[in-house]
Order: C-alpha cells, then sequence, then structure tokens
C-alpha cells in the first residue's frame, strides 16, 4: 500500500488521528488528577463523555452535515492541536488551573462528535467500491492498534513532562491534518441521480423513525426478558467505565506506578477488547446466551476485585485484560439476547432505551468512583464497579426469561428454496460460504454484524 495513493493516505491520517486522540485522553486526565485530585478527574472524565453521548443520539449528525467531510477532517484535526497546545500552555504557566484543563476536555469531546460523523464518510469519496471495504477493514485494524499501543506511548511521552507530551500530542494532530488535506474527492458519478440521500434512516446503518406499528416503551419493556436486560446493561455501564477509566488512573497513581503504569493500563484495556473482538467463535457461544451473561459479569467482578489487590504492575496490567474482555463478553451477550427475544417491531424502541440507559450510566459510573475513590481510596471503588456487575448477574440469575436465553442455532446446510438471481456455477454446487461468493475477488467476506467489533461496551474508547 503506497503512502501517496488515496487509501494510504487516508489510512496515515486516521492512525494519526487515533494516536493522537488516545494520547490526549491519558495525558490530559493524569493532568487534572494532578493539579486537583481524584474527584476533579473523575468530573473532567465525566462531562468529556457528553459530546459523544449527543454524538450517539444523533444530536451532533445535522451540525456535521453543514459541513464537506473533506474540509472537516483537517479543520477538526487542527482544532484538537489547538486544545492540546492549549493544554501544554496551561500546565507550563504552571497556574494549575483546574477550569481551563475542564473546558479542553468537553471541547475536544466536542470536536469528536462533530467531525467523527463526517468524517466516517471520507472512504466512499476518496476511494473506489473495491477499496471502501479494505478501507473499513483497515479502520477496524488501526483503531485495535491504538487502544492497545496508544495507553504506553502516552506514558512514555509523558515522561518528556506533561505540557511536552501535549506539544508532541498537538504535532501528530497536525501532521493528520495535513495528510487529510491531501486527500481528493473521486470525480461525480454521471449516472447516480443528483442531490441523492440516504435510505429512510438518513445515514447508512441508522434505523429510520419508528412505523404506526411499533410498540410503545412500556410494552416493550414488558417483553420476556427485556427489563432484566436493561437493568443488566445499566449494572454493566455503573461498573465498567468508571473502573476502566477513572479506577485505573487513580490506582496507579495511588501505588505510585505514574502516569506510566496508567498507561499499562490503559494499553491492557484496548487488549482485552481486541481479544474479544478477535474470537469469533467464543462471542458465539455467548451471542444470545443468558447463562454466558451471568457467567461473563461474575468473572468481570472477580477480575475488578483482583485489581484492586494486584500487589504490582504487572500483574494488574494481566487482571485489567481479563476484566476488559469479559466486560466486552458481558456486552456482547446482553445485546445478543435482546436481539434473539423482542419482536421485529420492538427492536428499534428495545435497542434505542437500552443504548441510551447505557450511555447515561456512564458518567453516573466515573463520578461514583471518583467519589468514592476521594473518601477510601481506589481499591474500595474498584470493589464497588465489581458490586455492580456481582448485582447485573444476581439479575440474570433472577429472571427466568434470561436466564434460560439461548442463541438461535444457525442452519447447518444451505437455505431452502431456489437460489438467489445471479450467474450459475459451471459445476453445478453452491459455493461453501455464500458470503465468500458474493465478496469481490481478492476481498475477505463481509464481518459477522452480531459480533462485537472495536467495542466491547459503551465505554470502550473512553481515555
Amino acid at each position: 500500500m503506497r503512502v501517496s495513493s488515496p487509501v494510504g493516505r487516508w489510512s496515515a491520517a486516521t492512525l494519526a488521528s487515533l494516536l493522537g486522540a488516545q494520547i490526549f485522553h491519558v495525558v490530559l486526565a493524569w493532568s487534572v488528577l494532578r493539579v486537583s485530585g481524584p474527584m476533579s478527574a473523575a468530573v473532567v472524565l465525566a462531562l468529556g463523555t457528553l459530546p459523544r453521548i449527543a454524538m450517539m443520539t444523533g444530536l451532533t449528525a445535522g451540525l456535521a452535515a453543514r459541513f464537506a467531510p473533506l474540509r472537516l477532517a483537517p479543520g477538526g484535526e487542527l482544532v484538537r492541536a489547538v486544545l492540546a497546545l492549549g493544554a501544554a500552555a496551561v500546565l507550563a504557566a504552571g497556574t494549575l488551573d483546574f477550569t481551563a484543563l475542564l473546558v479542553a476536555s468537553v471541547a475536544f469531546g466536542l470536536v469528536e462528535a462533530v467531525t467523527e460523523p463526517g468524517t466516517g464518510g471520507l472512504p466512499a469519496l476518496v476511494a473506489g467500491p473495491a477499496d471502501q471495504q479494505r478501507m473499513q477493514t483497515l479502520r477496524t485494524t488501526l483503531f485495535r492498534a491504538t487502544v492497545v499501543l496508544g495507553g504506553p506511548l502516552a506514558g512514555l511521552s509523558a515522561l518528556l513532562g506533561l505540557s511536552t507530551a501535549l506539544i508532541v500530542n498537538a504535532a501528530v494532530f497536525v501532521v493528520s491534518a495535513a495528510v487529510f488535506a491531501l486527500l481528493r474527492p473521486l470525480p461525480a458519478d454521471p449516472s447516480a441521480p443528483a442531490g441523492a440521500m440516504p435510505g429512510p434512516g438518513g445515514m447508512p446503518g441508522m434505523a429510520g423513525p419508528p412505523g404506526p406499528d411499533s410498540p410503545k416503551l412500556g410494552e416493550a419493556l414488558a417483553l420476556p426478558g427485556v427489563r432484566a436486560a436493561l437493568i443488566c446493561t445499566v449494572l454493566i455501564e455503573l461498573g465498567c467505565p468508571g473502573a476502566f477509566n477513572v479506577g485505573t488512573l487513580l490506582l496507579a497513581d495511588h501505588r505510585d506506578w505514574g502516569v506510566t503504569g496508567f498507561g499499562v493500563l490503559v494499553g491492557a484495556v484496548g487488549l482485552g477488547t481486541v481479544v474479544a473482538a478477535l474470537a469469533p467463535s467464543f462471542a458465539r457461544r455467548l451471542r444470545g446466551s443468558g447463562m454466558g451473561l451471568i457467567l461473563a459479569c461474575l468473572l468481570t467482578a472477580a477480575a475488578m476485585a483482583g485489581v484492586s489487590r494486584a500487589p504490582n504492575l504487572p500483574v494488574a496490567a494481566v487482571l485489567t485484560a481479563v476484566m476488559a474482555l469479559t466486560a466486552a463478553a458481558a456486552s456482547a451477550a446482553t445485546l445478543g439476547v435482546l436481539f434473539s427475544g423482542p419482536r421485529p417491531e420492538a427492536m428499534g424502541m428495545v435497542m434505542g432505551t437500552v443504548m441510551a440507559a447505557g450511555a447515561l450510566a456512564a458518567p453516573l459510573s466515573y463520578l461514583a468512583v471518583g467519589a468514592v475513590a476521594r473518601g477510601w481510596g481506589p481499591a474500595p471503588a474498584l470493589l464497588g464497579c465489581a458490586g455492580a456487575l456481582t448485582a447485573a448477574a444476581l439479575v440474570g440469575l433472577a429472571d427466568r426469561s434470561l436466564r434460560t436465553a439461548t442463541a438461535p442455532e444457525m442452519p447447518a446446510g444451505p437455505p431452502a428454496g431456489p437460489p438467489p438471481a445471479g450467474p450459475e456455477n459451471p459445476d453445478g454446487a453452491a459455493p461453501a460460504d455464500p458470503a465468500a461468493a458474493t465478496a469481490p475477488t481478492g476481498e475477505a467476506p463481509a464481518a459477522d454484524p452480531s459480533l462485537p467489533d472495536d467495542t466491547g461496551h459503551l465505554s470502550a474508547k473512553g481515555a
């Protein structure tokens, strides 16, 4: 892959952008902790998630649509570079201004929320259909690499000083902006209708407005297993984000592991989520399994308790990776139960409610961990997160519909009925893999959409 090609330029710019964001989150979180203490760090991290919640609910999509993606991408990177330089100036001046760091965190999250919906469509503008699937696969690979390596690299850069690390971070964003600016759109397709817009959902992959036959919220929650799965989702999101982002931060400070130790723990969280995403057979066993959900919650709680008592950084890193892996498995199992349970017309209402509840629980998790850690230390805070996961397991055990939920069996043979229209197989045999038969030459088959991808839960992309 040549860097001068559109795919190469897009990949280089995306790698720099993802790496820069990871470094910024780690260095800023540690800076706030040094300036104002545990509770202030929790507040900054919690408020920094609000713009991302707005993006998940579609509130920023309209704002992003006002700008051309090819201008939005480099512009957003330059704004993030300015924010990193501003935070570096605050730290270098020695004023220890908590308000300035808080504003930088929220503004950084807002820039992400506005630019990501637009820049996600860049592959369709700069590359042909043959390269677009390849670019999406590359983005997944780059994301997984940065969540594993970004934390340790941020910790190492912080050894030069927090302000210096933020200056380096700003330089990474400038490089990303420069490479994004080199991208050029493909010539317009004369056969495409003018003013073509996405389907009913408005954005690819997004559901449209509910139809007249869609059930009300109360009716959707009354479906078997849905209410219990919703409670489990809230409890998982009350336990995991605070433990992953605030708990590891405060534990590294309390144990004198420093910002490098915090970066290692952040990388361990990324490693756990990546392993969960790269284990499709493991995910298929858990998908839609009520007992798999219960077991994953209990294992996550045990790993959290172990992290709180870890004697050294290597042990804590291993347990943190296990904690992230099992938490991702728990989230995948919860979504599987929801997908296999409600009738199709209720799915939109159920998933929207679950996503909203989980997103709102994440900032509360940050604040709860910060408050407990300020009074009793990070170990009791992590034990409290473990208690939330244990409660989720108990909810699953208490609800028979959720406890006995199983993944639907996939048909072993080819589907019944006539084959789809298309060119006949000259050998007269059906292809072994329908996805492979329809994939363009040289491309991998499309991934199973029900398997966990980049994130195991709503907080996986946190600091």
